[in-house]
């Protein structure tokens, strides 16, 4: 009874063992990957994880919105790529506009978050309920996708050809006149 148990502890160890090495060897392979072959939601979950690091500026949005807004930039010499993150403010709801884009000087585009939270009355009103909707659009392939709060792929046309112009646009618009440090 003793060799048996003496077994299955030594076949646990081992196995153990190569557990700890496929995972270290997993997280090698990401680091090695490096930031710049990040794409989609690779960036988005790079961001997150990594956004204490980043420095940021800040910039009020005023004449965008009747409650204003604010434009955060995070940038990091460490990171090849530069995050916008849009907030504007409405008596019926806000946005919240996320832009991954290359850190060479261009503004070109990633990967967009899309947040949209609206309300059924203003929201000074108070007891007001909220609605919200994600969208997401990828630059990573020569075609651009769109993908809904679930990560699924849209391919109306129309829909990806509204939300790329909408986005761009109001990039292209907020930003005209700030100077950001990248």
């Amino acid at each position: 009874m003793n060799r048996i148990l003496i077994i299955f502890l030594i076949i646990g160890f081992y196995s153990c063992g190569e557990n700890q090495k496929s995972e270290k060897k997993t997280e090698t392979d990401l680091v090695e990957k490096g930031v710049s072959e990040l794409k989609d939601f690779d960036l988005l979950q790079d961001f997150e994880q990594n956004k204490a690091e980043f420095g940021t500026d800040t910039f009020d949005l005023f004449g965008h919105s009747s409650e204003g807004g604010e434009l955060i930039v995070f940038h990091d010499k460490k990171f090849d790529y530069i995050v916008y993150d849009f907030w504007i403010y409405g008596e019926l709801g806000k946005l919240n506009y996320t832009y991954w884009t290359e850190k060479n000087g261009e503004t070109s585009f990633k990967f967009i978050k899309k947040l949209e939270y609206s309300y059924d009355k203003p929201f000074y009103q108070g007891d007001f309920e909220m609605d919200s909707t994600i969208n997401y659009l990828s630059y990573s392939n020569s075609k651009i996708k769109l993908f809904d709060i679930n990560k699924a792929e849209i391919t109306e046309s129309e829909l990806i050809e509204k939300s790329k112009l909408e986005l761009e646009s109001f990039f292209t618009d907020v930003t005209k006149g700030i100077e950001i440090i990248k």
